[in-house]
Order: structure tokens, then sequence, then C-alpha cells
């Protein structure tokens, strides 16, 4: 008698195993916790050969309560940036992008209304160039970002889609104990919202974008990229920032980019 009602208690366990995970692989309102499960996984692969790890050098952003999606994602392109800047380089690149809302089947990145609409905020680590990057270089990492990587990965290849510096000017300035060079600019690029016309992969990150009329739309986004060149490790380490607004760019620089704890060895 003992045993059967342990034998009937184990598989009704086995059971709602199955119903959550199953809940978990498919409910539109689970999205948040599938993509975070999943890319927790991708990051620490693509983790284990990017550059930080090779270098010991390493941008540490404070994600929380910022809007931003609570993961910094890991993606190596070494060939990719090498091809593009016409030099042998190793190139990683960090990123994070809004959260997602209370119970929401996708990202507020694919919102027009929401602030961080569109938004990107993370680090490139570009090391072997032997030089620090000049202006015009530090534009060309933005483009291959945005043109070869984010915009694909939505579904808008590289031959459809567009990225223009509309204007630009430089600074200097000092965080996280260090001196860099901050990169502002205007950039006219595409939009993510659309109408989704299959499964994607990329759907599992962001979760499936609502149904809308706009077909990745022409937009100008306000852009930031602030560099530091580390010359014992021939390294440069580029915070950055894309958004729809100057002001929600000025917000997630000083809430998360410039109380970043920069860390090297």
């Amino acid at each position: 008698m003992i045993a059967g009602r342990r034998w009937r208690w184990g598989w009704l366990a086995v059971g709602l195993a199955l119903l959550v995970l199953t809940s978990l692989a498919i409910n539109p309102w689970f999205a948040r916790y599938r993509s975070l499960a999943l890319m927790t996984g991708y990051d620490w692969v693509f983790e284990r050969g990017s550059v930080p790890r090779a270098t010991g050098a390493q941008v540490a952003m404070p994600l929380r309560d910022s809007g931003l999606y609570p993961l910094m994602i890991t993606f190596n392109d070494d060939a990719g940036m090498s091809a593009w800047l016409g030099a042998p380089v190793e190139f990683t690149v960090e990123f994070s992008f809004a959260d997602f809302g209370r119970w929401q089947p996708h990202s507020a990145i694919f919102n027009p209304e929401h602030p961080l609409y569109a938004a990107y905020v993370g680090s490139y680590y570009l090391q072997g160039l032997g030089r620090p990057l000049s202006a015009t270089e530090v534009a060309l990492v933005a483009e291959f970002d945005q043109r070869w990587l984010a915009l694909p990965a939505l579904g808008l290849g590289f031959d459809d889609n567009r990225f223009e510096v509309v204007s630009s000017s430089s600074r200097p300035i000092s965080f996280a104990g260090r001196d860099w060079t901050s990169h502002d600019a205007t950039v006219s690029t595409n939009c993510p919202d659309h109408s989704p016309d299959g499964f994607r992969l990329s759907y599992l990150q962001f979760g499936m974008p609502p149904t809308t009329t706009q077909h990745y739309p022409a937009c100008e986004l306000a852009a930031r990229i602030e560099v530091t060149y580390l010359p014992d490790l021939d390294l440069t380490i580029g915070t950055y920032i894309m958004a729809a607004s100057s002001t929600e760019l000025e917000r997630l620089s000083q809430e998360v980019v410039h109380r970043s704890v920069v860390s090297v060895g």
C-alpha cells in the first residue's frame, strides 16, 4: 500500500514538473524567464572564449533598477571585425537592452512609447590593432555591431539596413578611475519594431514582437561610445549607449555606464 502511494506521488511530481517546463517553454507570459534561462547558458558559452576572459579586463555595469534586462550577453566575432577593419583583431561585444514589462511577452525594445525603445547598453573589447582606435574606426565598430549583428539578428539583413552618422562630437572624460574619449553622435538607422513573419531564434531572447504596421522603420538615435586604450594589453575598451532620446542616453550614462567598475588583471 505504501509503495503504491509513493509510486502515485512520484508520477504526480513528474507530471507537475513536465507541466511547469512546458508552460515555461511555450507560455508567452513566461517569456522573460525563458529568455533569462536560455541566455544565461548562451552567455556562459561565449564568455569562455571572450576577450575579457583572455585579458582579465572587464567592465561591470550596474543593471539593477535601470530598466534594462538584468544580464549582459556576450558575443565574439573576431573574423567579422577583422574583415570589417582590414586588420587581424579579437573582438567581443557585451550588451543589454530594455527589460520585459511585468508579464509582458516581449522586451520593451519593440515599444515606440517606451523610454528604452531601440536602446542598447554595453561594452566593446577590441585587441590586437597595435594602437588606439581613431574616431572613424570607433564609428565603424558601432556600425558593424548594428548592421552585422543587432539588426540581422532581428531579421533585417545587412543589405536592407542602414547606419549613418548624422552629426558627431568628442571630448575627454574620466570615470571608473580611467581617462576616456567620449564620442557622441546622432545616427540614422533602423529601429527594431516589426511584425513577425515566422519564428526567429532572437525571439527566444527578446520575446515575440507585437504586431505593428511598422517594418524596421528608419529612425534617428542618440549614441555615445566612450573609449580607453590599455597599451600593455593592446586593448581598446569602449562603453556604448544607443537610445531613442538624448534624455534617456544621459540617464543611462549617469545611472549605468558611469557607475561601472573596470577591473584589469
